[in-house]
Protein backbone atom coordinates (compact mmCIF):
# COMPACT_ATOMS: atom_id res chain seq x y z
CA UNK A 1 0.00 0.00 0.00
CA UNK A 2 1.61 3.57 -1.24
CA UNK A 3 1.92 6.18 1.31
CA UNK A 4 1.54 3.81 4.56
CA UNK A 5 4.07 1.38 6.41
CA UNK A 6 3.39 -1.58 8.29
CA UNK A 7 5.34 -1.21 12.00
CA UNK A 8 5.44 -3.79 14.47
CA UNK A 9 5.08 -1.67 17.33
CA UNK A 10 7.70 -3.04 20.55
CA UNK A 11 8.34 0.52 21.28
CA UNK A 12 8.66 0.44 25.68
CA UNK A 13 6.89 3.64 26.73
CA UNK A 14 7.28 3.90 30.45
CA UNK A 15 4.49 3.96 32.61
CA UNK A 16 1.80 7.25 32.69
CA UNK A 17 3.47 7.94 29.46
CA UNK A 18 1.93 7.47 25.94
CA UNK A 19 3.96 6.92 22.73
CA UNK A 20 3.41 10.62 21.89
CA UNK A 21 3.34 13.20 25.03
CA UNK A 22 3.02 17.12 24.90
CA UNK A 23 5.73 19.76 25.52
CA UNK A 24 4.53 23.53 26.53
CA UNK A 25 6.94 25.92 26.62
CA UNK A 26 5.77 29.41 28.52
CA UNK A 27 7.12 32.71 29.97
CA UNK A 28 5.26 31.37 32.84
CA UNK A 29 4.93 27.94 33.70
CA UNK A 30 3.61 28.41 37.05
CA UNK A 31 0.58 30.44 35.85
CA UNK A 32 -0.05 27.38 33.02
CA UNK A 33 0.07 25.07 35.56
CA UNK A 34 -2.37 26.83 37.52
CA UNK A 35 -4.44 27.11 34.39
CA UNK A 36 -4.51 23.88 33.84
CA UNK A 37 -5.99 22.47 37.37
CA UNK A 38 -8.38 25.61 37.52
CA UNK A 39 -9.64 24.62 33.61
CA UNK A 40 -9.41 21.10 33.27
CA UNK A 41 -8.58 19.58 36.91
CA UNK A 42 -4.94 18.79 35.76
CA UNK A 43 -2.87 17.60 38.93
CA UNK A 44 0.81 18.62 38.93
CA UNK A 45 3.17 15.32 39.31
CA UNK A 46 4.79 15.42 42.65
CA UNK A 47 8.51 15.68 42.75
CA UNK A 48 8.37 16.71 38.94
CA UNK A 49 9.34 20.07 39.15
CA UNK A 50 12.62 21.45 38.52
CA UNK A 51 14.50 24.43 38.22
CA UNK A 52 17.27 25.24 35.81
CA UNK A 53 20.31 27.39 37.06
CA UNK A 54 18.53 30.92 37.14
CA UNK A 55 15.78 29.64 39.03
CA UNK A 56 13.20 29.26 36.07
CA UNK A 57 11.39 26.42 36.32
CA UNK A 58 13.39 23.59 33.53
CA UNK A 59 10.76 20.83 34.11
CA UNK A 60 7.46 20.10 35.52
CA UNK A 61 4.61 17.85 34.26
CA UNK A 62 0.92 17.66 34.93
CA UNK A 63 -1.71 14.87 34.88
CA UNK A 64 -4.67 15.31 32.55
CA UNK A 65 -7.30 12.59 32.44
CA UNK A 66 -4.53 10.15 31.42
CA UNK A 67 -2.01 12.26 29.70
CA UNK A 68 0.77 13.82 30.76
CA UNK A 69 2.18 17.34 29.99
CA UNK A 70 5.59 18.50 30.18
CA UNK A 71 5.91 22.16 30.49
CA UNK A 72 8.92 24.86 31.28
CA UNK A 73 10.03 28.51 31.20
CA UNK A 74 10.90 29.71 27.84
CA UNK A 75 14.43 32.02 28.55
CA UNK A 76 14.05 35.81 27.63
CA UNK A 77 15.71 35.96 24.44
CA UNK A 78 13.20 32.62 22.67
CA UNK A 79 10.81 32.65 20.31
CA UNK A 80 7.07 32.86 21.19
CA UNK A 81 6.54 28.77 20.73
CA UNK A 82 2.57 28.63 21.44
CA UNK A 83 1.19 25.37 21.70
CA UNK A 84 -2.11 23.59 19.87
CA UNK A 85 -3.72 21.27 22.03
CA UNK A 86 -6.73 19.59 22.15
CA UNK A 87 -8.56 18.12 25.28
CA UNK A 88 -11.72 16.29 25.47
CA UNK A 89 -14.14 18.11 28.42
CA UNK A 90 -17.34 16.41 29.64
CA UNK A 91 -19.45 19.96 29.17
CA UNK A 92 -17.39 22.46 26.54
CA UNK A 93 -19.34 25.39 27.79
CA UNK A 94 -18.58 25.15 31.40
CA UNK A 95 -14.59 24.57 30.43
CA UNK A 96 -15.24 27.48 28.73
CA UNK A 97 -16.44 29.23 31.20
CA UNK A 98 -13.66 28.33 33.67
CA UNK A 99 -10.93 29.40 30.92
CA UNK A 100 -12.75 33.09 30.59
CA UNK A 101 -12.95 33.06 34.23
CA UNK A 102 -8.96 32.20 34.24
CA UNK A 103 -8.23 34.81 32.02
CA UNK A 104 -8.70 32.83 28.58
CA UNK A 105 -9.94 34.58 25.65
CA UNK A 106 -12.51 32.61 23.74
CA UNK A 107 -11.21 32.23 19.74
CA UNK A 108 -14.59 29.88 18.50
CA UNK A 109 -17.61 29.46 20.74
CA UNK A 110 -19.17 26.01 21.32
CA UNK A 111 -20.28 24.93 18.52
CA UNK A 112 -21.71 21.83 17.45
CA UNK A 113 -20.32 19.75 14.68
CA UNK A 114 -22.14 16.77 12.45
CA UNK A 115 -19.19 14.10 13.28
CA UNK A 116 -20.92 14.26 16.70
CA UNK A 117 -18.54 16.63 18.65
CA UNK A 118 -19.47 20.14 20.39
CA UNK A 119 -15.60 21.92 20.12
CA UNK A 120 -14.24 25.27 20.80
CA UNK A 121 -11.04 27.17 21.11
CA UNK A 122 -9.64 29.45 23.46
CA UNK A 123 -6.21 31.59 23.77
CA UNK A 124 -4.73 31.29 27.38
CA UNK A 125 -2.74 33.89 28.91
CA UNK A 126 -0.04 32.69 27.90
CA UNK A 127 -0.68 32.19 24.27
CA UNK A 128 -1.60 28.84 23.59
CA UNK A 129 -4.63 27.61 22.05
CA UNK A 130 -6.50 24.60 23.40
CA UNK A 131 -9.26 23.00 21.10
CA UNK A 132 -11.83 22.26 23.35
CA UNK A 133 -14.39 19.06 22.41
CA UNK A 134 -16.80 17.36 24.15
CA UNK A 135 -18.07 14.13 22.44
CA UNK A 136 -21.81 14.38 22.55
CA UNK A 137 -22.68 11.12 20.20
CA UNK A 138 -21.55 8.56 17.97
CA UNK A 139 -22.14 9.17 14.23
CA UNK A 140 -22.19 6.37 11.84
CA UNK A 141 -20.22 6.59 9.07
CA UNK A 142 -22.73 5.73 6.40
CA UNK A 143 -24.63 8.77 8.14
CA UNK A 144 -22.11 11.25 7.91
CA UNK A 145 -22.45 12.37 4.40
CA UNK A 146 -26.10 13.37 5.27
CA UNK A 147 -25.32 14.78 8.06
CA UNK A 148 -22.16 16.88 6.13
CA UNK A 149 -24.93 17.89 3.47
CA UNK A 150 -27.22 19.32 5.73
CA UNK A 151 -26.88 23.44 5.41
CA UNK A 152 -26.86 24.24 9.11
CA UNK A 153 -24.13 21.47 9.55
CA UNK A 154 -22.10 23.30 6.50
CA UNK A 155 -22.43 26.82 8.31
CA UNK A 156 -20.72 25.20 11.92
CA UNK A 157 -17.74 24.03 10.19
CA UNK A 158 -17.54 27.62 8.06
CA UNK A 159 -17.57 29.30 11.53
CA UNK A 160 -15.25 26.71 13.16
CA UNK A 161 -12.50 27.05 10.23
CA UNK A 162 -13.16 30.36 9.81
CA UNK A 163 -12.80 31.18 13.76
CA UNK A 164 -9.69 29.92 13.15
CA UNK A 165 -7.86 31.60 10.55
CA UNK A 166 -9.15 34.95 11.77
CA UNK A 167 -6.94 33.92 15.36
CA UNK A 168 -4.06 32.96 13.35
CA UNK A 169 -4.10 36.12 10.93
CA UNK A 170 -4.63 38.03 14.20
CA UNK A 171 -1.38 36.17 15.37
CA UNK A 172 0.83 36.55 12.45
CA UNK A 173 -0.07 40.51 12.83
CA UNK A 174 0.98 39.90 16.65
CA UNK A 175 -2.73 40.61 18.09
CA UNK A 176 -3.36 37.75 20.20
Amino acid sequence: MIGRMAFQDETQVPDRYARVNAWVISRDTDAEVRFLASVFGAVETPGSRMLDADGDVGHVEVELGGSVIMLFDAKPDWPETPAHLRVYVDDVASAVDRAVAAGARVVTRPTLLAFGERVARIRDLQGHLWWLHERVEDVAPEEMGSRFADPAAQEAMAYVQRSLREEMQAVSRNRV
